[in-house]
Parts: structure tokens; C-alpha cells; sequence
């Protein structure tokens, strides 16, 4: 009797070339390239905003949503950097809400699509809000965690929206699921990233990241000083850090028969260990503003490449190997 999971049918590699291409197919072959084009400049404008926070220039711009009640002010380094964030923020508002429209307006896009669409649409009018108030009231910490977090989110929203357009015209091959322990793993990842994401809105909104002017050890040599204060939570931030590496390490390991999710982990597992080194040198070279943006940059590209990951675990078949 053959394995299960060997006899799983699969799509022919050239199926996809020997069928014509519909109008319909290509309609959403190209929205769902717009979607992933809005990836990418969303990705960029979370990597200007880390670099508008670096160079202490979030009031640069001390009303909202003009900028010393002009559309466009006189700019010095600071302002040109916040308004710069704000310019490419309306551009990814506008251009997504004309992808949106379009494929609302279309009855044949899939239901999945439009639930996505719609989370995406909140994520984004609360994003909007979320930048007003962070002006407003003056860098409040929780709005600026709270904008990082539902930034990423979006992002996140779009990507995923991409990919079920794309695979709304090609299909996906039927997969056996992954291995239980790699699913835990997983899962693991994902619940340590997002404590991740807050701790770093945290201790950046709070000015902690230079309360631990030292490493591995905090103050004076010594590991632990306090766990009060912002000195508190900086240490949760590097401990959290080295227990989301290590989960890194386990799901790459948990997975390693599955060559579909070796890539992306390795991938992960990569850009994790960059990301620690990059911490490391933000503490002992004083958070240079540049190292800064690559540290947000990289936590980015671990959202979206962990989203992947656990898109990929939770579309295959039900079938265990």
C-alpha cells in the first residue's frame, strides 16, 4: 500500500503554462503584483519611520496632517525625514485603496480575499489614526508601540492578500502537514516575534534602549541590576531576543526533512541571528541612527518571512505524514 503522503496529487509544473491565461487570471495576476508592490513600500516606509525616530524627528512636524499648516513646509533634515514618512504613507493609503475598490467591484474575487481586504482596510484607517494621535499627543509611548505594531500588520495584511490572489490562478500542490513538532515550534516563533515587536516599540518609545550600556551583562558587569523601570525592560527585550533565536533554531531543526520549509526557516534562522548582532552593536556603539533603521528594517523582514512560514503550515492538507 503506497504512503500516503508520497501518493498526494500534485500539480503538473507546466500546468499552469499549457492552460490559456484568462482575462479574469491575468486581472488578478496584476493586482496581486500591485499588493506586492505595496509590500515592498510599505516595508520602506516601516524602515523611515525607525529612521524619523532615530534622528528624534516625530514632532518634527508639530500638526497633523499639514506641517506648520502647509502641505509642504520648509524642510531641514528632521522635517524632510517626518515628511517624507507621512508623503509615502498617503501614497500607500491611495494606491491600495484603488487595488481594494477594484477588486471589491469585481464578483468574481474570492471570498478570502475580500475578508483580507477588509482587515487590511481597518488595519490601515487605524494606522492613520494611530499617526495622528502619535503627533497629537506628543510621542505618547503606547502610540508609537501601537504604530509600529499595526504598520507591520498591514504589511503583513497585503503580503497575504498577494499570495491568495496568486494562488487563486495557479492553485497550490496538496502538501502532507508538517510534522507536529515543527507546527509547535512554529508557533512558538510567531507568539515570541509579536512579544518581540512590543518589547521594541517599548523600549524605543521609552529611550531604554541605552539604559544597558553594556553586553551580554547590563551595568557595572553585573547581568541583572533591576528588573524595574526602563532597565526592567530592557532586559526583557535582550531575554526575549535570545529565547525568540532560539526558537528560531528548534522550528529549523523540527523542520529539517521538509525542504519547502527549510528555506524560509533558514531564511528566518538567518535573519535572526543578523537581527541579534545588530542589537548588539546598537548598545555598544550608542544606537547609531543608521543601525537603528537596519534593526527595524530586519524585525520587518522576519514579520513577513514568518508570515510565509505559517501560511504555508496552515494551507497544506490535513494529511499527517
Amino acid at each position: 500500500m503506497p504512503d500516503p503522503a508520497t501518493a498526494l496529487p500534485t500539480a503538473h509544473p507546466s500546468a499552469a503554462v499549457d492552460r490559456e491565461i484568462s482575462a479574469e487570471d491575468r486581472s488578478r495576476l496584476r493586482a496581486a503584483a500591485s499588493c506586492f508592490a505595496l509590500v515592498a513600500l510599505t516595508y520602506l516606509l516601516i524602515t523611515i519611520g525607525a529612521l524619523v525616530r532615530a534622528h528624534d524627528a516625530g514632532l518634527a512636524c508639530p500638526d497633523w496632517p499639514l506641517c506648520f499648516g502647509e502641505f509642504v513646509p520648509t524642510m531641514n533634515l528632521e522635517v524632510t525625514f517626518e515628511w517624507s514618512h507621512r508623503l509615502i504613507a498617503g501614497s500607500v493609503a491611495l494606491l491600495f485603496s484603488g487595488v481594494a475598490i477594484g477588486l471589491l467591484r469585481n464578483s468574481e474575487t474570492p471570498a478570502a480575499v475580500r475578508q483580507l481586504l477588509g482587515l487590511a482596510a481597518v488595519l490601515l484607517a487605524t494606522q492613520i489614526v494611530l499617526g495622528a494621535l502619535t503627533v497629537w499627543l506628543q510621542l505618547a509611548p503606547w502610540t508609537v508601540t501601537a504604530h509600529l505594531i499595526t504598520g507591520n500588520s498591514f504589511c503583513v495584511a497585503l503580503l497575504l492578500i498577494g499570495c491568495s490572489l496568486r494562488d487563486s490562478v495557479h492553485g497550490r500542490a496538496a502538501r502532507a502537514a508538517a510534522a507536529p513538532q515543527a507546527r509547535a515550534a512554529v508557533i512558538a516563533c510567531a507568539v515570541l516575534l509579536f512579544a518581540q515587536m512590543v518589547l521594541g516599540g517599548l523600549v524605543s518609545s521609552r529611550y531604554a534602549g541605552l539604559v544597558c550600556t553594556e553586553w551580554p551583562t547590563c551595568n557595572g558587569g553585573l547581568w541583572f541590576p533591576t528588573w524595574k523601570g526602563n532597565v526592567g525592560l530592557h532586559l526583557l527585550h535582550r531575554l526575549n531576543g535570545y529565547a525568540l533565536i532560539a526558537a528560531f533554531a528548534w522550528a529549523f531543526l523540527a523542520a529539517r526533512s521538509d525542504a519547502g520549509l527549510r528555506r524560509f526557516l533558514t531564511f528566518l534562522l538567518t535573519i535572526g541571528i543578523a537581527q541579534i548582532l545588530v542589537g548588539i552593536a546598537n548598545v555598544l556603539l550608542g544606537l547609531p541612527q543608521e543601525i537603528t533603521g537596519l534593526h527595524t528594517a530586519l524585525a520587518a523582514a522576519l514579520v513577513l518571512t514568518l508570515t510565509l512560514v505559517v501560511r504555508d503550515l496552515y494551507s497544506r492538507s490535513a494529511i499527517r505524514r
